[in-house]
């Protein structure tokens, strides 16, 4: 059996999250072991039930791709049209614009700061996916960096990067 079209690309797809998951168990087994509740429940935890979900769910996958064959090729697994290949040419290119905007966001988030770079991010972003800038999007904007700035920084204690402003305030008061 020749393995193409969408089942290579399913069986591809679980590959990489079966070895994600394993990278992922093994980087949790370096998390130091203090425990949270009593005994038996540490920091490692969470990320080792991460680990085992992902690994479940690649396997369902594969399983689910072979079961669905079992009685020949499906209609998806012809060789795309010139058309269907420039569909998914877009939207890979389209997934690699919003990842550029978070790589651009991670990378000035530090010397913006977070309000700033949260705001433009959340506008950005809204224009990108295909909303005119009005001032309802500014607005939205607004308000979610409002409600992050409360949870991270007032609520959960997690503060966020203040960016270059502290010391052009002090400039400008001094």
């Amino acid at each position: 059996m020749r393995v193409a079209g969408q089942l290579r690309k399913d069986l591809i797809g679980a590959g990489l999250a079966l070895a994600l998951a394993g990278a992922y168990w093994i980087g949790a087994t370096h998390i130091h072991k203090s425990a949270l509740i009593g005994k038996g429940v540490g920091a490692d935890a969470l990320p080792r039930i991460l680990g085992i979900a992902l690994a479940v769910l690649s396997l369902i996958l594969v399983a689910q791709s072979l079961y669905q064959r079992r009685k020949g090729p499906r209609p998806e697994d012809a060789p795309a049209s010139a058309e269907k290949l420039a569909e998914a040419r877009h939207k890979h290119l389209r997934a690699a614009g919003m990842f550029l905007i978070g790589l651009v966001f991670l990378l000035a988030v530090g010397w913006v700061g977070y309000i700033p770079a949260i705001f433009a991010m959340i506008c950005v972003t809204a224009v990108y996916n295909g909303r005119p800038m009005s001032w309802r999007i500014a607005a939205m904007a607004a308000v979610l960096t409002a409600v992050f700035y409360v949870l991270f920084d007032l609520v959960l204690h997690i503060p966020m990067p203040s960016g270059i402003w502290p010391q052009v305030w002090r400039m400008i008061a001094g």
